[in-house]
């Protein structure tokens, strides 16, 4: 993450929140991860933000949570009003301190290159327990044009697409809807929830949104594998 854009989430933080908080979409996909869990479930939150409202949802459910983000002042806020463990963490550098039953990836990967992202989820989902949950959600690509230089070959995904962001363009990795969920099942996982929907963030300088939320859960102790697409190496 460039220095540029760490300024921009810490910058954020509160304003962030006030956008996005009372987003019903985000809701509901927490509301079923929570539901395919006991109580005291141990839970990662990759780039929790100020922690509301997921990390906030699931430590009033009785979860443990941990949570990272790149944001020491969204950190700072997230320490004050939220039950749990939270630390100042970009998600390509982040090594898992033990093992989770769920794993979230809510937007935290939007500025990454793919071959960052995926060596950060094949890192992350490594930890997750038998049964493990793995929640993501996203900015799907398929309204991108199918000529446009930011795909990849296989046209599962593009990266560094100027997607506008805060009424500025932002180089954002997005999967198509099916790409998305095609990625997560390379990795042996099953798909147990999948939206899309249209988001209005609660500030004037955000256009509306199209967001997926999907749900996938590891079958059993069933190893995970190395996901696909795999990265393409560069000269």
């Amino acid at each position: 993450m460039t220095t540029e854009e760490h300024d921009m989430w810490d910058g954020l933080n509160i304003e962030y929140e006030n956008a996005y908080q009372d987003n019903p979409f985000k809701k509901a996909m927490v509301a079923e991860v929570i539901r395919l869990l006991a109580p005291g479930s141990s839970v990662l939150d990759v780039g929790c933000g100020t922690g509301v409202p997921v990390a906030q949802t699931l430590a009033e459910a009785g979860m443990d949570v941990t949570g990272t983000d790149v944001a020491p002042k969204m950190i700072e806020h997230a320490r004050k009003r939220v039950k749990g463990t939270f630390e100042v963490a970009d998600m390509v550098n982040y090594e898992p301190k033990k093992s989770y039953d769920v794993i979230f990836i809510v937007y935290s990967q939007l500025g990454l290159e793919y071959a960052a992202f995926h060596s950060a989820v094949w890192k992350l989902v490594r930890s997750l327990r038998p049964n493990g949950i793995l929640a993501i959600g996203q900015s799907p690509a398929d309204d991108i044009p199918k000529d446009d230089p930011a795909w990849d070959s296989t046209h599962t995904y593009v990266e560094g697409y100027n997607l506008p962001f805060w009424g500025e363009p932002f180089a954002t990795l997005m999967f198509t809807r099916q790409g998305q969920k095609s990625f997560l099942e390379s990795i042996g996982l099953e798909i147990v929830y999948d939206t899309l929907d249209v988001f209005q963030p609660d500030n004037p300088k955000c256009h509306p949104e199209h967001q997926q939320y999907v749900v996938a859960r590891q079958r059993g102790d069933q190893a995970v594998q190395k996901p696909l697409p795999l990265p393409v190496q560069r000269t």
